[in-house]
């Protein structure tokens, strides 16, 4: 789980970035979460 917690304080100090972008923090979460599950199974599919 320590990814998926990592992405998400990540995602949340770059909460200053976020509101100029306007995407709400769900949206933020959300886009920590599936960019850590996406680097995951990469890494799973690239190591042998």
């Amino acid at each position: 789980m320590s990814p998926f917690i990592a992405a998400g304080l990540v995602k949340f100090n770059e909460a200053k970035e976020i509101e100029r972008i306007k995407l709400s923090p769900q949206a933020v979460v959300f886009l920590g979460i599936a960019i850590s599950v996406i680097i995951i199974i990469l890494r799973l599919l690239l190591n042998p």
